[in-house]
């Protein structure tokens, strides 16, 4: 457990990794979740907190994060009439049921198998942010039937729930897949990702619990509530800045990059095994 220096050194970091967070997010229409977990994690692990808690504390953290920074970009998807009611009544129950399963699955998993399957998934986002194209909405995939589609939100509820992130790499592919303009997949993602956050977070809470003596001061189970305090308010004051970068910046080459950086990270996180 941390001595209250490196408490206080912590608290001095972690804004500057929401900004970081947040410029991502509005930059890229994605979580900064794929940011937060590893940052988290090195932060966390510098601080002297227990290796075989930091992992689930950085991906209860990040899902924390994504409830208040994520409902604040879907309520602003929603009032611009840009969120599919519909596809969330559809989908929700599935991608809840994924991310019960995945909170239980990690929660039982040791941390390094967590960090080894968020350096795996992390590194096939990196290839499709740098390959992907997209789909143009009136050429939609015919495989992804309904049933295919609730099968791929288990999956994807699941696995977002597993590493911290909000889900909207994943989500945007499937919906641009069956036709959705991509606006409106966007603030269907953001809300989707909110629905992936709070059962994710409140699972976090429940499952880190019986390892309250040996956490951190202020944390709920997994969440550090100083983490997030200290991040969600940088978060949504730097997505804005991002969202002006993203319209003078061609989205290709910002997608690339990302993917490099994503490379970057997940390479470190490898090797820090």
């Amino acid at each position: 457990m941390p001595d209250n220096p490196d408490l206080i050194k912590l608290l001095i970091l972690l804004p500057v990794i929401g900004c970081g967070g947040g410029f991502l997010s509005g930059l890229l229409g994605i979580g900064g979740g794929i940011l937060y977990v590893p940052a988290l994690f090195f932060s966390m692990t510098t601080m002297g907190i227990s290796p075989g808690l930091t992992m689930h504390m950085a991906v209860a953290t990040s899902a924390a994060i994504m409830v208040a920074a994520g409902g604040t970009s879907a309520l602003h998807h929603y009032k611009r009439g840009s969120v599919d009611v519909a596809r969330l009544k559809n989908w929700g129950p599935f991608i809840i049921a994924g991310v019960a399963l995945g909170v239980l699955l990690a929660s039982a998993a040791p941390g390094l198998l967590l960090k080894r399957i968020f350096c795996v998934l992390t590194m096939s986002f990196a290839v499709y942010m740098f390959f992907g194209r997209i789909r143009p909405p009136e050429k939609p995939v015919r495989f992804f039937t309904d049933a295919v589609q609730r099968a791929c939100c288990v999956l994807i509820g699941m696995a977002s729930s597993m590493i911290g992130v909000g889900g909207a790499i994943m989500t945007v592919p499937l919906m641009s897949a069956i036709g959705m303009h991509m606006q409106r997949a966007a603030g269907t993602a953001s809300a989707l990702g909110v629905i992936i956050a709070v059962p994710g977070t409140l699972g976090y809470i429940a499952a880190g619990i019986q390892h309250g003596g040996h956490l951190p001061p202020w944390s709920l189970g997994y969440v550090s509530l100083a983490a997030v305090a200290a991040i969600v308010p940088t978060s949504m004051l730097m997505a804005p800045v991002g969202v002006k970068v993203a319209h003078k910046t061609d989205r290709a080459v910002l997608r690339r990059i990302f993917a490099v950086l994503l490379v970057i990270v997940s390479t470190k996180m490898f090797m820090s095994m």
